[in-house]
């Protein structure tokens, strides 16, 4: 048999249980959402694309930009000038700049996380001053054009003078070779006047050129028939001097110009 507790007793009770303190709910989020969007995208890396160039504006080939004290990121400048650094913290970094004959050099800049930032570096050519130096020559002073001349004495070939361009009012390069055997002046794909020798192997070929005793690696009209003096032409393995074929790399032919020089004529 149950004794329902007093009236008093009960109110006591409910008084009691509201003053009792409440256990506070703690919210507990994981470390990855605490961890805001804007903290992962600053701690991208940056790309920083650009070019080398001299103090005129010309593009340095082969120039190597380096993030400083870190040679992990570097990168050498490509036939344009151009390189290209992947991976580069973001922020402020700063960058060595080096290439033979030119002053090395620092620069700064600042990249943005995740994007990519381009840069000019220009570098100053070293300028390197040299001892004066004494020189006494007591050889006989050649002519410019003795070398031609010799050639034409102990060689077979065509040999073409001054004399021989103006009488045939040739105006360009190519002009002064049209009328030799075994020559074909013509155009390549891109109209350009290109010649051939077609008397030297199974098919047609490309002569190797000379300007002043030097390789060029340009073509006969890159010159006003104005400007030469005097052409050397060989056709043939048989014709060719040693001193144009050195190491005995097979060439077909060989052009040798000799440009007209106003101080010293003929």
């Amino acid at each position: 048999m149950r004794v329902p507790a007093p009236r008093g007793v009960v109110i006591s009770l409910l008084l009691f249980a509201a003053l009792l303190p409440v256990a506070p709910v703690l919210l507990v989020r994981s470390a990855s959402a605490q961890q805001p969007d804007s903290a992962r995208r600053d701690s991208l890396p940056a790309t920083l694309i650009g070019h080398v160039v001299d103090s005129a504006g010309a593009a340095i080939a082969g120039a190597e930009i380096s993030l400083l004290r870190n040679d992990q990121v570097r990168a050498v400048t490509n036939d344009s000038g151009a390189f290209r650094l992947n991976g580069v913290p973001s922020g402020s970094n700063v960058f060595a700049v080096r290439r033979i004959g030119y002053q090395a050099a620092t620069f700064t800049a600042v990249l943005k996380p995740g994007r990519v930032s381009r840069a000019n570096f220009p570098l100053s050519i070293m300028v390197q001053a040299l001892a004066p130096v004494q020189v006494s020559d007591t050889a006989v002073v050649s002519h410019w054009l003795d070398e031609f001349n010799a050639r034409k004495a102990q060689h077979r070939g065509t040999f073409i003078t001054r004399e021989q361009i103006v009488a045939a009012n040739d105006r360009m390069g190519s002009d002064i070779l049209r009328t030799i055997p075994g020559v074909r002046v013509t155009q390549n794909r891109t109209g350009s006047t290109i010649v051939l020798f077609t008397r030297t192997t199974t098919r047609p070929c490309l002569p190797t050129m000379y300007v002043q005793g030097m390789p060029y690696t340009g073509q006969l009209d890159d010159f006003n028939a104005d400007d030469i003096e005097a052409a050397e032409v060989y056709i043939g393995v048989s014709e060719i001097p040693p001193e144009f074929d050195r190491g005995n790399k097979g060439i077909c032919g060989v052009v040798s110009l000799w440009m007209r020089d106003p101080r010293r004529k003929p």
